[in-house]
């Protein structure tokens, strides 16, 4: 046999024994746990500002709504995850997303109860206005 032929032969072999042995780990860090999955979307909840608006325009029933609405994951997130994954990821996301929500439609309504007393004591007191 040819030593050209021995050294295609053999990095083959070489490329293919690579290619089984990170084949499981490329399959298993895919799946994820449960743990897992509730500490990546705990991770990746950012909430989103929007509720500030929520809380100043409509006062305590913003408040309400970003307490009752459910904010839902990224799909590009759960693509070729387990269930058990997915089912922690969504949990995370949904608790950490919902309670940021809840915190700026609060933040929200105490910036609208802080400009609505400026404007009663500005507007309406006697010594001031």
């Amino acid at each position: 046999m040819p030593r050209n032929q021995l050294l295609i032969k053999s990095t083959l072999i070489a490329l293919i024994l690579v290619i089984i042995a990170t084949s499981g780990i490329i399959a298993q860090e895919s799946t994820g746990t449960y743990l897992d999955g509730k500490a990546d979307g705990q991770r990746d909840a950012m909430g989103n500002a929007m509720w500030i608006l929520a809380g100043f325009g409509c006062g305590i029933m913003g408040v309400v709504a970003a307490y009752i609405h459910k904010p839902s994951p990224p799909v590009y997130a759960l693509v070729g995850k387990s269930p058990e994954y997915v089912l922690g990821y969504t949990e995370g996301y949904q608790t950490k997303a919902r309670s940021r929500n809840l915190w700026y439609a609060s933040a929200g309504l105490g910036a609208m109860l802080v400009v609505s007393i400026a404007v009663l004591v500005l507007f309406f007191d006697p010594e001031i206005g």
